[in-house]
């Protein structure tokens, strides 16, 4: 089954963690939707998606020190009943203000 990677990106969109930073002093607002997109496009370049039900991005990111945002992001890919792992990534990805790829790291985990 062939994940559609538009369908991938409205995903995500309910899956951006922020993980109680609200409550850390000094902690800046997550990343914004279309920086995320542009690291979510990134990893469907890369990743296999053959067999997959489904697919879920988990998403945590905090500001950069220089600008824009370090986006840290885990993959799973789901195949057969929609509940098998088939395969996981892990993803960093730097993006500016201006929604640009600086550091793109991609990686394929064991499970």
């Amino acid at each position: 089954m062939k994940i559609n990677k538009q369908a991938v990106l409205l995903a995500v969109a309910g899956l951006v963690v922020s993980s109680g930073a609200s409550a850390m002093p000094g902690f800046s607002d997550p990343a914004p939707m279309s920086s995320i997109q542009v690291c979510v496009a990134e990893i469907g370049e890369r990743a296999n998606y053959d067999g997959a039900v489904r697919v879920r991005h988990d998403v945590n990111s905090k500001e950069r020190r220089v600008s824009g945002h370090k986006i840290m992001i885990d993959t799973t890919v789901f195949g057969a009943d929609g509940n098998e792992v088939i395969r996981a990534y892990a993803t960093v990805c730097a993006v500016s203000d201006q929604s640009e790829t600086k550091k793109f790291r991609f990686r394929e985990k064991s499970i």
